[in-house]
């Protein structure tokens, strides 16, 4: 099934994926910030930059929608627009976002091009009540040492859930869905992907763990200060065949449509509104 904004998900991809906004680039990350912010104010995001004085070409984007229509929770999304750089022999030009059968090849398109504009259009079209807060750095692959100085001083809205930069499907097909939920306020939104699921033919997998970290979750500024005990979901696009970080990364354009529908189910969900 074709996700109806497949079309200008690949477009978009394609220009963010041509910044090559690598840390040996400075032009690259400084074209990919100012996209995201462009991006955000037209969908209505009030936007704030957090700049370090040692690298003012990747600040800090916080951008902030408030609840409508009577809502008052917030929703978290923590990403990144920073890539990794080329360090083995691609099939393909790196840059140059290509497809071949169902997948789609380019640096940074699985982490974390493809998922972030994917949940950009989804927005868009969906149009959520809920508030929304985005936090996105442009360091996260190298270690993130801005974010982990600037994220616990940060004032953001009460968040009643955060959403993880991805998620992953298994080499079957199946959902695997991270979950850190002491408090079971995510348990009718995972009724929920669970029934996506099987409405589209998958299985469902819930681990109560978040995403591995390539530097350990313990280390993760977003894990650490941003979380801080609220319920934590991880679900995305990609898959066991995307091989993060290494050559030839790809998303499988049959995931957009599902991912689509877990995200509006998110959007959609009451049960994990802060009290």
């Amino acid at each position: 099934m074709t996700w109806r904004q497949q079309e200008e998900w690949l477009k978009q991809c394609r220009t963010v994926a041509s910044f090559e906004a690598h840390e040996g680039n400075k032009v690259g990350l400084e074209k990919a910030y100012l996209w995201y912010v462009q991006a955000f104010e037209q969908l209505g995001f009030n936007v704030k930059l957090e700049f370090s004085e040692e690298a003012m070409h990747r600040p800090i984007i916080i951008a902030v929608r408030e609840p409508r229509n009577g809502k008052s929770s917030y929703i978290g999304f923590f990403q990144h627009y920073d890539v990794e750089p080329i360090h083995k022999e691609w099939q393909y030009d790196p840059w140059k976002l290509t497809i071949d059968k169902s997948r789609v090849i380019c640096r940074g398109i699985a982490d974390n091009i493809g998922p972030f504009i994917h949940r950009l259009l989804v927005i868009r079209e969906h149009q959520p009540d809920h508030g929304m807060v985005f936090v996105v750095q442009g360091e996260e692959e190298i270690g993130s040492p801005f974010a982990d100085e600037i994220y616990p001083k940060l004032v953001l809205p009460t968040v009643s859930f955060w959403v993880e930069e991805t998620g992953y499907f298994y080499k079957n097909g199946d959902q695997r869905i991270l979950v850190i939920d002491e408090k079971n306020k995510l348990q009718g939104l995972l009724e929920k992907l669970q029934s996506i699921n099987q409405r589209f033919g998958r299985g469902t997998k819930i681990r109560n763990r978040p995403l591995n970290k390539a530097f350990g979750a313990e280390k993760c500024p977003c894990l650490s200060h941003l979380v801080r005990g609220a319920p934590y979901i991880s679900l995305g696009i990609n898959d066991d065949y995307s091989i993060v970080h290494g050559p030839n990364e790809s998303l499988n354009l049959e995931h957009l449509e599902i991912s689509a529908s877990h995200m509006e189910a998110l959007f959609d969900y009451e049960g994990g509104a802060a009290r």
